[in-house]
């Protein structure tokens, strides 16, 4: 009898899935962690072409699926949640926004495949993704507005949200008059100097602004320990001067505009990355392997930074910037959220909302430890095989992000199962 119990309340548990709307959109995450795995196996593909070492359609296609399909879908989905907590405002018109999350990913989805399809097919599915983009910030921007009795530190998080949200904005717009480009509309002569704007104002103005906002909250949960209010104000003003000012220098073919807006950037990573170090050395939470993955992750910051400004003095390593940017810095950033955020959406799925089961009473940390260090390595064997032009470490370093990928997903299934059992 207590069998059969388990059973039937494994199988309402599992309908409770469906059924419930939970803190944040597990489909998101779902969608978010599917991308990051197929990124692995789409460098493995370009690597072994030999394709790596140019802005090809398929680069291009691999930089969206990471950029779009496993960071900005996975971030959309927690602020979700995140903003009503941070911000102390419930969010408005939370219906369509999770609608329109969906059909970001769709578009998400159609666009990448057109890429690497080569498809004139790319500006339609970009177009459906940006209206649904739109769609969802609309409600996230009337949600931030709302008047209320909210603290001083809850307004200045609403008004740095707004303002992050609107760089996205504009980050997409660049993205969809791009994608027209590749689906044969006239741009002109004006829109070669667009990528490099478009990137870099999504790297820094969107991804990593995010990142240094919602860490001052996600990785004390993961640390135990308190990151410095002032820091944030230092990196989060320097980072969004120097994005506007990189990008607009780029833009403009203006190197010393260029230059200062690296130089802020250069100082907000610098500032970011010693009170992030001392917050993870100081670590009082027990489950390491996230925080490893901050300290990784704060490291790849300082190299791509590196790596960056020797491409704008004129080396050939924008990509070997690129990914290490992406795959690296904010890459494993994720995967220590996803290590303990992940983790505690599958706790309340499976047990309740009220569930305070911490993720390393879940997780089996050997798998997190192979993950680990399969992603680390693989990165660096990415990044080098880029800056040397050499495809023998961009194919080895994409087997070792499979295998990193499936050591993690497996890790997140054993706690699945975990929480199922005890449910």
């Amino acid at each position: 009898m207590e069998q059969l119990h388990r059973d039937q309340c494994g199988i309402l548990s599992r309908i409770n899935v469906f059924s419930r709307r939970h803190w944040i959109p597990p489909g998101g995450l779902l969608f978010s962690q599917a991308c990051h795995g197929l990124s692995w196996v789409a460098a493995l593909w370009i690597g072994a072409r030999g394709d790596a070492f140019a802005l090809t359609l398929p680069v291009v296609g691999w930089i969206h699926l990471v950029a779009l399909g496993w960071f900005t879908t996975a971030a959309l989905s927690v602020l979700l949640f995140a903003i009503p907590q941070m911000a102390d405002r419930p969010w408005r018109f939370e219906g369509a926004a999770r609608a329109a999350l969906g059909w970001f990913a769709a578009g998400v989805g159609l666009f990448v495949l057109a890429l690497f399809a080569a498809s004139r097919f790319a500006g339609a599915a970009a177009a459906l993704a940006y209206a649904a983009l739109l769609v969802y910030l609309f409600t996230a921007w009337a949600t931030l507005l709302q008047p209320g009795e909210a603290s001083r530190a809850q307004r200045a998080i609403a008004r740095a949200f707004f303002v992050t949200l609107l760089v996205l904005a504009i980050v997409a717009t660049l993205g969809l008059v791009l994608a027209l480009g590749v689906s044969g509309a006239p741009l002109g002569a004006w829109s070669a100097r667009l990528p490099a704007a478009h990137g870099n104002l999504a790297l820094f103005g969107w991804l990593s602004l995010l990142v240094y906002g919602v860490s001052t909250r996600t990785v004390r949960a993961i640390t135990g320990e308190k990151p410095s209010f002032w820091t944030h104000v230092v990196v989060g003003s320097a980072t969004f001067f120097g994005a506007l000012a990189l990008a607009s220098g780029l833009a403009a073919e203006s190197g010393g505009t260029a230059w200062a807006g690296a130089i802020l950037l250069g100082i907000g990573g610098v500032v970011y990355f010693l009170d992030t170090l001392r917050v993870v050395l100081r670590a009082s939470v027990p489950h390491v392997p996230p925080q490893a993955f901050i300290g990784a992750s704060v490291v790849w910051l300082l190299v791509a930074l590196l790596v960056g400004g020797c491409a704008l003095a004129g080396r050939a390593s924008a990509l070997a910037y690129g990914f290490v940017m992406l795959a690296g810095w904010i890459g494993q950033m994720v995967n220590a959220h996803v290590l303990h955020i992940g983790t505690r959406v599958i706790a309340t799925i499976y047990r309740g909302p009220d569930d305070e089961t911490p993720p390393e009473a879940l997780l089996d940390q050997r798998l997190e430890w192979a993950a680990f260090g399969c992603f680390q390595l693989g990165v660096a064997l990415i990044a080098g095989g880029l800056w040397f032009t050499n495809s023998g470490p961009v194919i080895a370093g994409s087997v070792l992000g499979i295998a990193g990928w499936v050591a993690m997903i497996s890790a997140l299934r054993g706690a699945r199962l975990r929480a199922i059992g005890a449910a």
